[in-house]
C-alpha cells in the first residue's frame, strides 16, 4: 500500500483511499480527496429527501420498482432519529446504486455526499395545510402501537408520550403547529438554500403532481437522475402492487384549521421572507 495512502474498510470490504493528507488532526476527512475503488455500474443513487406524510414511501418504493434497485438506507440513523447521509453506507451500495427514503434536511454535510457520489436529490413538498391533518390522524393511528410512548415509534422532532392519548385532535392539532411545523419549515428552507448556492441539483415534487399524475411524475423524476425504467409495466406496477395507496383527499386541511392557526403557521414562514413557500405549494 502507498505510504501516502489509508485504506477505509466496511464490513470486511475496501471501498475507498482517502490521501493522508486530507485527514485532519481529529481525524475527520475532507471528502474531497476521496477517490472510490468501486465503480456504480450502470444503476443510480436515487434519495427521496421528503418530510412525513408527503407520499414518500409510496415514492420511493415505485422508484425501486421501476428500476429494479434496492431499496436500501443511506442514513446514519433509524427509525425515528434524524436521518444524514451516512459515507460507509454510501460505500458499501454505491456499486449497485438504490433507491433510499431520508427524512433528512439540506445539511452542508449531505450537500458534499450528494456531490461526490453524484445523487441528484427528489425533494417531495406537500401543501403544509394537508400535512398537518395527515400527521394528527398518523399520530393517533400510533396510539395503538404496541411501544407508543417508549421513543421508539413516532417522529424525531416530536415526542410522542403517553400523555398525548388523551389529547383529542384540536389540542393534537396545537401540538403539531408548536412542535413538528419548525422541523418542516427548517427542512424546506435547507433544500431551498442548497439549490439557491448552486450545491445540488436537485428535482422538487409535490404532493398534488404526484397524486396527479403518479406515472408521469415517476417518469419525470426517472429521467432527471438519467435511470431507465428496466422493470415491467408502469401501469401494472403502479396499480397493481400499490394501488390500495390512494393518498390523502387534497386541500381538505384548510378547511379544517381555523384562521387563528393559520396565522400561527404563516409566522414560522415568515422568517424566511425572500423564499416564496406559495411556489412549492406548501402555504
Amino acid at each position: 500500500m502507498d505510504n501516502q495512502q489509508l485504506q477505509i474498510h466496511f464490513n470486511s470490504q475496501q471501498f475507498i483511499e482517502v490521501n493522508k493528507h486530507a485527514i485532519s488532526g481529529d481525524g475527520t476527512v475532507d471528502l474531497d480527496h476521496i477517490d472510490f475503488i468501486s465503480e456504480r455500474a450502470d444503476k443510480r443513487l436515487i434519495v427521496v429527501a421528503a418530510a412525513p406524510r408527503t407520499g414518500s414511501t409510496f415514492l420511493s418504493n415505485v422508484l425501486s420498482q421501476f428500476t429494479a434497485s434496492p431499496y436500501f438506507r443511506l442514513s446514519s440513523a433509524y427509525g425515528t432519529n434524524e436521518n444524514d447521509l451516512s459515507l460507509p453506507a454510501l460505500c458499501f451500495i454505491n456499486p449497485t446504486g438504490c433507491v433510499s427514503q431520508l427524512h433528512m434536511k439540506g445539511t452542508y454535510h449531505n450537500a458534499k455526499l450528494i456531490q461526490k457520489f453524484g445523487i441528484k436529490p427528489i425533494i417531495l413538498v406537500r401543501n403544509i395545510h394537508d400535512t398537518i391533518i395527515s400527521l394528527m390522524n398518523d399520530l393517533k393511528k400510533k396510539r395503538e402501537i404496541e411501544d407508543y410512548g417508549t421513543g421508539k415509534t413516532g417522529y424525531s422532532f416530536m415526542w410522542q408520550d403517553m400523555s398525548t392519548k388523551k389529547h383529542d385532535d384540536e389540542q393534537l392539532i396545537d401540538m403539531i403547529i408548536d412542535l413538528a411545523i419548525p422541523w418542516y419549515v427548517n427542512f424546506y428552507v435547507s433544500w431551498h438554500r442548497l439549490c439557491e448556492q448552486q450545491m445540488i441539483d436537485a428535482k422538487w415534487v409535490t404532493y398534488e403532481d404526484l397524486m396527479k399524475d403518479k406515472n408521469q411524475v415517476v417518469n419525470d423524476i426517472l429521467n432527471f437522475v438519467d435511470a431507465k425504467q428496466i422493470a415491467g409495466n408502469s401501469d401494472e406496477i403502479l396499480s397493481k402492487k400499490y394501488g390500495t395507496f390512494n393518498g390523502g383527499k387534497i386541500g381538505y386541511g384548510a378547511k379544517l384549521i381555523n384562521n387563528a392557526r393559520k396565522k400561527r403557521i404563516k409566522k414560522l414562514f415568515s422568517y424566511y421572507p425572500d423564499i416564496k413557500f406559495k411556489y412549492y405549494g406548501l402555504l
